[in-house]
């Protein structure tokens, strides 16, 4: 098996394992992390009441919730992936999506401080699930697979419009990024060639050609107040892709 296929087939295979998670709510996701750190508090601490939680937090108890929501994350993910994630390491294939194929001892310990005036509070902003964000995103991309399973064009156009849509209301006016970050386009389209089952040997590198189209195609003063997708990009989108 050649390094290009072995990517595409943990691709694939972490793509099916994640696939189910699409249908839990987020909220539901973060519940479950959050009732998980709490009760490993408890466990580490002797006990996590009331008189604990509605006290204000102190970074020590932050970190320790940050470790706590890191162990599950982990646990999460060797659990729903299986041997993927290790195989992935052993062939020296990088971290993979969203660090899903990552060492357990890799990226920031999170050394957080207290940001709301409760530890409650500091738990619901902190004891997030580590790839609800991940998740969302293919969430979209099942979703608009579904709908035009046998048109790439229209699927990738439909996942990138409602993408725009949904940013430029959240983020209109904020400058701090160019606007295909903050619609996870490279992201966005690698889920969108796994899914669609595209010719593409690295969808991380599919991802990146269509990243590459939105900044070649989207003027340098495009705004969230435009009326949409730069002029062009899909078609260079669905170029880049070969669709």
């Amino acid at each position: 098996m050649t390094e290009e296929t072995g990517v595409r087939e943990l691709w694939d295979g972490t793509y099916r394992a994640l696939l189910p998670w699409t249908l839990v709510p987020p909220d539901d996701l973060n519940g479950r992390c959050r009732e998980s750190v709490t009760a490993a508090l408890a466990v580490s601490w002797g006990g996590c009441d009331d008189a604990v939680l509605d006290a204000p937090g102190t970074e020590e108890q932050i970190h320790a919730v940050l470790a706590a929501r890191t162990a599950y994350g982990l646990g999460w993910r060797d659990a729903v992936l299986g041997d993927v994630a290790a195989r992935a390491r052993s062939a020296g294939l990088g971290d993979g999506p969203a660090g899903l194929w990552a060492p357990a001892g890799r990226g920031g310990r999170g050394r957080g401080r207290p940001l709301r005036p409760t530890l409650r509070g500091d738990l619901a902003f902190f004891a997030v699930h580590p790839w609800a964000s991940e998740l969302e995103l293919l969430r979209a991309v099942r979703c608009a697979v579904e709908a035009d399973a046998d048109d790439p064009r229209a699927a990738l156009g439909a996942l990138l419009r409602s993408a725009w849509q949904r940013h430029a209301t959240e983020r209109r006016g904020w400058d701090d990024a160019e606007w295909w970050q903050y619609l996870d386009v490279a992201a966005l389209a690698s889920w969108a060639v796994v899914a669609l089952a595209l010719p593409a040997p690295d969808p991380a590198r599919a991802g990146a050609d269509v990243e590459e189209a939105a900044e070649a195609a989207g003027p340098r003063d495009w705004t969230w107040a435009g009326t949409g997708l730069p002029d062009g990009f899909l078609d260079a989108a669905f170029h880049a892709l070969g669709i």
